[in-house]
């Protein structure tokens, strides 16, 4: 989505991606790819202790999760180098208006992308970042668990998406973390919706209101929880944030647990 070599994911059906080179996202977070929440509420302050803000100069640009001391969780879409002084990731946070005196601030030492990542079809759409250092765990810095190998969500599963991303379709952004609930979709419906665009290693979510609720410009990288576990991370979403003609789009993390195994040996 966003790349220069091809269509991005939903053309000529509404999709919301970068209108840039895909090496651009992390720069520009717009998109949903580069998603935010809309018609969320903000959470209880650091009752989601696994969050990451990834952030370019002090600035948020996408989401993501503690999964491992040394290891955040994001989208590959979210194009992070690693030993840039620009870059840094924070932990323990609620508000991103300042400093709280519970975040834990990082570097990266090595930005790891899943090596079939597809830019145009936003295929593969999974990153493991390694902090410079470990985090200390305690109870505002905690690792959210991953799904066992291969778990699918059936249809009609509620679930849990969060982020700092904008709350409406006029950029709207907000400083302290929210959250908003989201329904799993059928991925034969979600796929005909998408025109082909999603397959097996995709979940796909919407909101059951009439409201808009769900990811929208900034999201993206953050995660899906479900069961107390994180099954998702935002990829992509409609061209309308929180439009339930086209559920939002999720990496489906089952289908890549060994790879992350792999990630953690070698590194």
């Amino acid at each position: 989505c966003a790349a220069e070599t091809g269509p991005a994911p939903g053309t000529g059906a509404g999709s919301r991606c970068l209108g840039w080179p895909m090496e651009w996202a992390v720069w520009f977070g717009t998109g949903a790819l580069g998603s935010w929440i809309i018609g969320g509420k903000e959470v209880k302050p650091h009752s989601r202790p696994y969050i990451a803000s990834i952030q370019l100069d002090g600035r948020h640009v996408c989401g993501g999760f503690l999964v491992w001391r040394k290891w955040v969780m994001t989208a590959a879409h979210c194009v992070i180098p690693r030993h840039s002084p620009a870059v840094r990731i924070v932990l323990g946070a609620h508000s991103l208006k300042y400093q709280e005196a519970s975040q834990q601030i990082f570097s990266i030492r090595e930005s790891i992308m899943h090596p079939h990542f597809n830019a145009r079809t936003v295929h593969n759409d999974i990153r493991m970042l390694e902090l410079n250092t470990t985090a200390i765990f305690n109870q505002f810095v905690k690792r959210i668990r991953l799904p066992k190998p291969n778990t699918d969500l059936p249809p009609g599963v509620v679930c849990r998406v969060l982020g700092w991303g904008d709350t409406s379709n006029f950029g709207t952004i907000p400083t302290e973390l929210m959250e908003t609930k989201t329904t799993i979709v059928d991925r034969k419906i979600c796929k005909a919706l998408w025109v082909g665009h999603v397959n097996k290693d995709m979940l796909c979510a919407a909101s059951l209101n009439s409201t808009l609720q769900g990811v929208c410009s900034g999201d993206s990288g953050g995660p899906l929880i479900c069961g107390g576990r994180v099954h998702g991370i935002v990829s992509f979403s409609g061209q309308r944030c929180g439009n339930r003609r086209y559920p939002d789009i999720y990496t489906r993390i089952s289908k890549y647990i060994s790879w992350v195994h792999d990630v953690l040996k070698r590194f």
